[in-house]
Formats: C-alpha cells, structure tokens, sequence
C-alpha cells in the first residue's frame, strides 16, 4: 500500500512554488509518491493557445529531474474533453485500490471547492490538503482550519492544511514577463527565482508565450496594415521567383514545407520556420564575384575556405539581404540562415530544423541514407544533424572539396550523436 499526493492543475508554466509544495507534502505527509498530473483542457479554460498540452506536460518532465520520488502522469493531457477531478479520483482508485491518495491544491481551490463538481465524490476517495502560507495572520489559518471542519462534516471526508512558508509565485506574472523583448534586471532575477532552470531553457528554445512573435518577424509596413502571414509569404516568393531558378525556387518551397512540417513536430512556431525556409537561399542567384563584392561592401568577414569556394558566402549573405530586402528582424531567423549551410556547434532549435531541412527536403535525392536521415529527423532531430554533418564531411573529403572549418567543429561538438 502506498500513500500518493496528487498535484494537478495547468502548470503553465510549472514553477518553483509547485516544486516547493510538492516537496513539503512529500515530506510532511510521509508520501512514498507525488504524481504532478497536468490537466488537458481545464474545465474553466476551454483553450489550448498558443502553448499546448504537450509543453506543459514536458514542462513537467523537465521540472522534477531532480525529484527521484515525482513522477508526471499522462491521465488527463490527452483528454479532448473537460477534466473533472472527481473523473479522475474515481479513475485512480479503481486503478490502484490498495493505495491512499492525497490530493493537493492550494488556498484559494480549497475556498472554492465548494462550487467544484461532485465535491463529495472527491473528499471520498481522496485525503484533501491544502497548501496554506503559515506566516501569514493567524486569524486567517483559524478560518482556514473551520472551514476544512466544515467540509469534513458536509462531505464526510478527510481534509487538512499543509504547512508551508513559500513565497508566493504568479504564473500569470510570468507568462507576462516572458511575452516581453526587455526586461529590467529586477524582473530578469523574478524568472531565475520563479521558474526552474530546465524549465525556463524549454521555454526559450520553444519560443513559449511569445504572443506576439510573429511581429517580431519583419519590421512594420509603413502604413501600419496588418498583413496576415498568408499574404507575407505571397510577397515573399514572388519576389523569390523572380530572383532564383526554376529549380532553386523548387528547391526552396520544400524547404519552407518541410521546416514547417519539423517546427510543428517540435514545438517551434510554424511562421518562424516557413520563413527562414523560404529565404535560405535568397543570395544564391548571386555570382561568386558578387558574394565577395557584397561581403566586403558590407564588411562580412571571409574565411580563407570561402575565399577558396565563395558560394560558401551566400549564407551569411542570405542573412544580411533578408534583413535589408526582405525586411525581416527577428534574430532566429537571420541566425539559422546564416549557418543553415555549415552548422554551428550549440545550434538552436530554428538553426536545426533549417539546416536539416536543407539537406532532406523533397527534392534532393541523391544524399546516401536519405531515407534514413529523413525518419530520424522527425524523432531525434540532434542525430539527424549528426547524421548530416558525416555524411557531409565524408563526401567533401572524398571528392577533393574545400571544408568549412565551422562545419568541422560542428561535426565535433555533435559527433557523439553519430549513426554510422
């Protein structure tokens, strides 16, 4: 038999107040397990926004590393339909009718437990703990202490306060700071201190609660006209046509559908990725002499092997001409362009998903193993650009071709990755 907590609720994001809490009940209570179990769709939050489920319950896996008696549970993520706990409650002990479960939630929840549905249903199958502030008035704890008497004799059931000191922590304070560009260093350190390092790192690589990301893709028109992305990337390949060849232009629509198709595998904003496809190769009608012109025009440095091979330039040319002719400003973008040819040691996950892009879209067919490097990429995308960087390094060392010393550290850093 086993005593398990339960800590349910939306977690976006999971933060350090849901660990504390989590570590307090497992302490305090004598629990030999704490399941962390994120919910679907909320019942009172009939949306899945812009982050979804699926980064919420990785959220989760990301925070409890370093909790060895946590697990996260999958019961409710995939329901299509509202959650309701006392659903789950019946579920759980049908399921596991030997173990005493402890189901946690917080001060306000147990105000409002009441109004939840089939609270009786609830109080008899599970032990209901709330999390209470202990430092704060000590006329509140004596409310707090009648009013689990009360719902003790009302729903015949066992409830209790957790005793915790923890300092308050707003989830919609963070979702708040993480959706601006500039930070003070008081709201910088509020993060650190709020949000798990593994957490926050998700975050960032995934682009979490940016809402307004896709303004940061190109600068404003000057009418201020809203321009729907449909629209953008009309314009955006229509000038494409008109400056690349047939078959280069072929080249790079498979690339903006399959790095589309990669974002939405891994959780990165479509729009982003469509971009940075389309535009990977917007230099490549440019002639050797040009790249060279442009790049000292424009004081990009040239390394000595793309002096020996110039049409090594167009990336970081790519880069500068989206920017200036295309009129795009987002950072990550410019970024996987500029290294969607030669890679770059600690790739982010745009970079990743333009340079592997690239390499298997549609139209290329003569890469060796490209079946293989086509299915990896969509379940392990780091052996995928391992996997690419080989092969790649093998073919220039076979063929006599001049090698990027950025691909060669590239290979480096990734080739513990490798799949021979």
């Amino acid at each position: 038999m086993k005593k398990i907590g339960i800590l349910g609720g939306t977690f976006s994001p999971v933060h350090n107040g849901h660990l504390y809490i989590a570590k307090e009940a497992y302490q305090q209570l004598g629990l030999d397990e704490l399941w962390f179990m994120p919910v679907g769709i909320p019942p009172h939050k009939q949306q899945e926004a812009a982050v979804t489920r699926y980064d919420r319950l990785a959220m989760c896996r990301q925070a409890i590393k370093e909790f060895p008696f946590a697990k996260v549970r999958e019961d409710e993520i995939h329901s299509d339909g509202a959650n309701y706990t006392y659903q789950t409650m019946e579920y759980l002990t049908k399921e596991y009718p030997e173990d005493s479960f402890y189901f946690i939630l917080g001060e306000d929840s147990l105000r409002m437990f009441r109004s939840w549905m089939y609270p009786e249903r609830i109080a008899a199958r599970a032990t209901i703990v709330a999390a209470v502030r202990s430092v704060r008035q000590e006329d509140r704890m004596e409310e707090l202490k009648k009013l689990t008497e009360e719902y003790a004799a009302v729903y015949h059931g066992r409830f209790m306060l957790l005793d915790t000191s923890f300092k308050d922590i707003s989830s919609t304070q963070i979702r708040k700071l993480l959706d601006r560009d500039e930070l003070t260093e008081e709201e910088r350190e509020y993060l650190l201190q709020a949000l798990p390092e593994e957490v926050l790192s998700y975050i960032r690589e995934h682009r979490l609660y940016e809402t307004s990301y896709m303004d940061g893709i190109y600068e404003a028109v000057d009418d201020k006209e809203e321009i729907l992305p449909g629209k953008r990337y009309k314009q955006l390949q229509k000038k494409l046509q008109k400056d690349l060849k047939p078959s280069r232009y072929q080249h790079t629509l498979g690339v903006a559908y399959t790095a589309a198709s990669l974002a939405m595998r891994y959780g990165y904003p479509m729009e982003s990725a469509y971009v940075a496809g389309l535009l990977h190769d917007c230099a490549k009608y440019m002639t050797p002499q040009e790249l060279i012109k442009y790049c000292k025009k424009h004081d990009l440095p040239i390394s000595e092997s793309e002096y020996e091979s110039p049409q090594l330039l167009h990336a970081k040319v790519g880069a500068r001409k989206a920017k200036e002719d295309y009129g795009v400003t987002d950072p990550e973008i410019l970024h996987a362009i500029t290294y969607h040819t030669t890679g770059c040691p600690g790739m982010n996950l745009l970079d990743k998903i333009i340079f592997t892009a690239d390499y298997i879209e549609p139209n290329r067919c003569e890469a060796p193993r490209l079946t293989e490097i086509r299915r990896t990429a969509f379940t392990k995308l780091d052996q995928a650009v391992s996997m690419i960087l080989f092969d790649t390094l093998h073919y220039l060392k076979e063929t006599g071709k001049s090698m990027d010393e950025t691909t060669q550290r590239t290979y480096e850093y990734y080739k513990k990755e490798v799949t021979l």
